[in-house]
């Protein structure tokens, strides 16, 4: 079972191991190559895996008005590391202090103080330190000098090209969550907590879970989404509706879910929904009668695509 670890300077020493570094934004299937071929590495020097991380993109620290949205929220990234076979996913706080940490002083201070790698492996894209001054350059003379190997794999690719973040950000962002799933290896999840809300949607005989999300939640383009979330154990199709509804401009909720076949209290709850496909878009409807219609023709089609 993978143990979870958060860092701290008095940690207590993880010992022989390969290690994995980066933020992992979605553990996408890069990353989970990446992850893989440390895992086994590991197995075949007989130590320890250790996937080490941080607490937050940095970009939301050292530039958060430009940071870019988040794939994941934390809990679902470290579950989703921890899903990969590694002993340890090991969590860095990213700090101000640790932003103006110089490369070297970081390898020192939080590499080396914390385990004895025999190898560490990273993206050939890694950067890392002060201004991200440090890089895979960096980190192979670093390693030559303290006995450990540095594996720098190159992206994996598909027909599309090298598979990425910002390019999985980029199909989220344009409404294509099926692409996004493709690269991601699984459903685009994004989080968040039920409020509270208009009431219009129980009055058309299909009530909604109105969602706050996180800040930096990846959310997809206005529309209405195919998607499903998990309940007490028990998985329920959903059908998704992102962005100010054009029949309510009034309304404040950009995030609501109907959960098809679920009769219950949410309010208070953390639900994670996962977006399978896009349906339409956003649209007003001059009547109750047609907006109704429409929600009732989208649940028939999460049916067909989710089941249920």
């Amino acid at each position: 079972m993978t143990a979870v670890v958060r860092w701290e300077p008095d940690i207590e020493p993880l010992g022989r191991c390969v290690v994995a570094i980066g933020v992992f934004d979605g553990v996408h299937v890069g990353h989970q190559a990446l992850v893989g071929d440390a895992v086994r590495l590991a197995r075949a020097n007989g130590v320890r895996c250790v996937v080490l991380t941080f607490d937050r993109d940095p970009d939301q620290v050292v530039s958060p008005e430009t940071a870019m949205p988040q794939l994941l929220d934390l809990d679902d990234k470290l579950n989703l590391l921890a899903q990969q076979g590694a002993d340890v996913v090991l969590v860095v706080p990213f700090t101000e202090r640790l932003a103006a940490t110089a490369p070297l002083v970081f390898l020192d201070e939080v590499l080396l103080e914390t385990m004895v790698p025999v190898a560490v492996a990273v993206g050939r894209d890694f950067r890392f330190g002060h201004r991200a001054e440090g890089d895979v350059d960096v980190l192979v003379r670093y390693g030559a000098a303290h006995g450990f190997e540095v594996i720098a794999h190159d992206l994996v690719s598909d027909a599309g090209g090298p598979i990425t973040s910002t390019r999985i950000r980029h199909l989220v962002e344009t409404g294509d969550v099926a692409g996004a799933s493709a690269l991601l290896g699984r459903p685009h999840r994004v989080r968040g907590v039920v409020v509270r809300g208009r009431g219009e949607g129980a009055a058309l005989d299909a009530p909604t879970a109105n969602m706050v999300t996180a800040p930096f939640a990846a959310l997809p383009a206005h529309g209405v989404y195919a998607g499903r979330v998990e309940i007490d154990g028990r998985t329920y199709p959903a059908a998704v509706s992102v962005g100010v509804p054009p029949s309510f401009p009034d309304a404040t909720a950009e995030f609501e879910a109907h959960v098809i076949g679920f009769d219950g209290d949410l309010y208070g709850r953390t639900l994670t929904l996962e977006l399978l496909a896009f349906l339409r878009p956003q649209r007003r409807f001059t009547d109750n009668a047609g907006l109704a219609n429409a929600i009732h023709a989208d649940i028939a089609k999460v049916r067909r695509i989710v089941g249920g």
